[in-house]
């Protein structure tokens, strides 16, 4: 009696994993094809529709109340060019690139881990992959946007707004470099895995 409930009670704890990281795997993969579907719709939106762009003032804007002010305005540009319509297009793709690619490597590390053995090169070269969309988004969204907003600014002709300015966030660098030791964690992983199952 004693021998037989530890043994129920690890294998409950095994399927209650198991169960996790199906719900894990599965509500990942489903981010990202909803991901797929709303980018569909934003690159329809920037193609054919007016497109509204938040851009920062070259000065701050009395807002009407005392001691208040605006740093940024949202201007909604119907004839906004190709060439910026195209730049919106490219960072919303590379956008939804990082959110897709981070669900599928959830999903796969989750299939691996349910498996037994996580540390595989597919999961080590899924994060390298995630490590370098993150920086490529952290610099190529924000340019890409920048050249849109001057494209905008361009169009509407206002001198309160910058010809061209990126805004770069550095946390999203300090991910990379997270990513890139968890990566160097796992090579190491998949050594000692290799060499456990030459000893098996």
């Amino acid at each position: 009696m004693s021998t037989a409930t530890p043994t129920r009670v690890r294998r409950a704890a095994s399927l209650a994993e198991k169960t996790i990281l199906g719900f894990i795997a599965g509500a990942a993969a489903s981010i990202a094809v909803v991901e797929v579907v709303l980018l569909a719709q934003r690159v329809v939106g920037i193609l054919v529709g007016p497109v509204s762009l938040t851009i920062p003032t070259t000065a701050p804007l009395d807002a009407g109340i005392r001691g208040a002010t605006f740093d940024r305005v949202t201007v909604e540009v119907a004839t906004l060019s190709a060439g910026g319509r195209t730049a919106l297009v490219a960072a919303a793709v590379l956008g939804a690139l990082l959110t897709v690619g981070i669900c599928l490597v959830v999903a796969w590390l989750c299939v691996r881990v349910f498996r037994g053995k996580p540390f595989v090169r597919s999961a080590t070269v899924g994060i390298a992959s995630v490590a370098i969309l993150v920086l490529l988004v952290a610099l190529g969204v924000p340019t890409l946007e920048g050249i849109a907003q001057a494209e905008a600014t361009a169009e509407i002709g206002s001198d309160l707004l910058p010809v061209f300015l990126v805004e770069i966030d550095p946390a999203p660098v300090g991910w990379t470099f997270a990513l890139a030791v968890v990566v160097a964690a796992f090579e190491i992983g998949q050594r000692l895995q290799r060499d456990q199952d030459g000893l098996v």
